[in-house]
């Protein structure tokens, strides 16, 4: 087994301080998720798959109770994807949002893991932007650290971990937010309390923006997987996990995945109205162009926001005509 691809991973399976996700490759919204931190792990995850696979009907459906949970089908089951586990995420706790400033004393509070689902627009050869209203999606329970030989990774209870709100369908909206509505909020990572403020979410924009002109970048070096097509545009749902320590007052944005045809059906109905904005915007970058010259494309530099939308990355791909 610890061989060819697993070689590489496996040495680094010998520090018991570093954790690892694993994800079926063909599965999405949290399907099959495992955690794990040493070779005994991985290699009892595995077993518990080709167990599942046998005890699968021969139809392959899921069940009610699998729907909103981690288990897999055996379809899913072709390959896999395994990423370092981030470490020392950002935390807040969603319902400070919802109280008056003062209103929750800090003991009260408790520290939720979070993702950002954040918006962006792939247009003509080769044009990216990113919507600046970025969606928190909350774990539904405190986060704890994954402990060391506390019980085996099957029985580790993800809640903590994964944020994913196809997984919390049972708590409604309470897991979705703005990551605007968490300025002046209460930083919970440390030991420390610290207040969250728009700077911020100013130096949080900035990265993500420079990460994505970077990582599609590099998918242009791969046509087989991406190609950019003049006169077409495309959305995504771009998934990054922040992280934050007592060393640095400066969060840190590391990407996770990039998803095409994103599920915004599970944005809720509170904020169901950035979902209208967001399509107004990508018609007034992306197609009021062909039909008005009211604004000029050129004049847009990157960095720069109109209609909402930060623009990321201008490249040229192909010529005209």
């Amino acid at each position: 087994m610890w061989t060819d691809e697993l070689w590489e991973l496996g040495e680094q399976l010998d520090d018991p301080e570093q954790w690892w996700i694993l994800k079926p490759g063909m599965a999405d919204r949290g399907i099959g998720i495992r955690i794990f931190n040493s070779k005994d792990d991985l290699q009892r995850i595995f077993e518990e798959f080709e167990q599942g696979e046998e005890d699968t009907n021969e139809d392959n459906t899921v069940s009610d109770a699998d729907a909103t949970s981690t288990a897999v089908a055996t379809s899913q089951l072709r390959h896999f994807v395994i990423q370092e586990y981030i470490q020392n995420p950002l935390l807040f706790d969603p319902s400070e949002t919802l109280i008056p400033v003062g209103g929750k004393p800090l003991t009260e509070l408790h520290g939720h893991k979070f993702h950002l689902r954040a918006y962006c627009v792939a247009a003509g050869a080769l044009q990216v932007y990113l919507y600046e209203r970025v969606l928190a999606l909350f774990s539904a329970v405190p986060y704890v650290h994954p402990q060391i030989g506390a019980q085996q990774t099957s029985q580790l209870d993800l809640s903590p971990h994964l944020t994913n709100t196809s997984l919390q369908t049972y708590s409604g909206e309470a897991t979705v937010r703005l990551l605007d509505e968490m300025v002046g909020c209460q930083i919970l990572s440390g030991e420390q309390s610290t207040t969250f403020t728009k700077e911020h979410v100013t130096s949080i924009a900035d990265q993500m923006a420079a990460v994505l002109g970077e990582t599609f970048k590099a998918a242009l070096q791969n046509p087989i997987y991406f190609q950019s097509l003049p006169n077409a545009f495309e959305l995504y749902g771009v998934d990054f996990l922040v992280t934050y320590t007592k060393s640095s007052s400066t969060p840190k944005v590391n990407i996770l995945e990039v998803n095409a045809e994103p599920a915004i059906e599970l944005t809720g109905s509170r904020l169901f109205w950035i979902l209208e904005d967001l399509f107004v915007s990508i018609a007034k970058a992306c197609i009021e162009p062909f039909f008005e010259c009211s604004y000029a494309e050129k004049d847009w530099a990157v960095g720069e926001v109109h209609h909402h939308l930060i623009k990321c990355l201008d490249e040229t791909v192909r010529g005209p005509g």
